[in-house]
């Protein structure tokens, strides 16, 4: 048996571990990696997943469970907690799915996600009942919704890591053109703090 510090010694190595951007694989069968990012249990049925992990500023895309590429990505401007209302500027924390994918004028592609769900309504809730979110007109201000994942039109910006969307996940140009060919409608996307 480990002793505390021992094991959260190893609990940090595994998160740095989790946290590499991987280019994609080679023809050949990717060697195994030690890491346990590489593979997600639950998206074992799933022919795509996506998993985001804002705090390793990833989007890193798995076939069956099996980690198969991990891009750079960058989020809205107030990178900080959990999405919450409309023009917050956060990108939300939970499980979706892509809704939608089309070309974009500006985002080159834009795949929609199901946000809000039900979770990020009920999050909304308490913190209007709360008075923690502003009011317009006659009312709070709502959860919001079209959060994707999309291009940039500011690639400097991407390669700098420097969030500036609000509250969209974007990736470099090349990278979303290939994750769009890739994932169908339907493909589950969860992302992490």
């Amino acid at each position: 048996m480990r002793g505390r510090l021992g094991w959260v010694g190893t609990m940090a190595l595994v998160a740095v571990a989790g946290c590499r951007v991987h280019p994609p694989p080679p023809p050949a069968p990717p060697p195994q990696l030690a890491d346990d990012d590489d593979h997600a249990a639950w998206a074992e049925s799933e022919p795509y997943a996506v998993v985001v992990r804002k705090s390793c500023r990833t989007l890193d895309l798995y076939r069956y469970g099996e980690r198969v590429r991990s891009y750079p990505a960058v989020f809205g401007l107030n990178g900080q907690g959990r999405k919450v209302f409309e023009g917050d500027l956060r990108t939300p924390s939970g499980l979706y799915a892509i809704v939608d994918k089309r070309r974009h004028a500006r985002w080159r592609q834009f795949m929609l996600l199901d946000y809000p769900n039900v979770d990020d309504v009920h999050r909304w809730w308490v913190a209007t009942e709360s008075g923690d979110v502003p009011r317009r007109g006659d009312g709070p201000v709502g959860p919001g919704g079209a959060i994707g994942i999309h291009g940039t039109d500011k690639p400097d910006l991407n390669d700098r890591n420097v969030d500036w969307t609000w509250g969209c996940i974007s990736l470099r140009n090349v990278d979303v053109d290939e994750l769009a060919m890739l994932v169908p409608i339907g493909t589950l996307v969860l992302i992490q703090d």
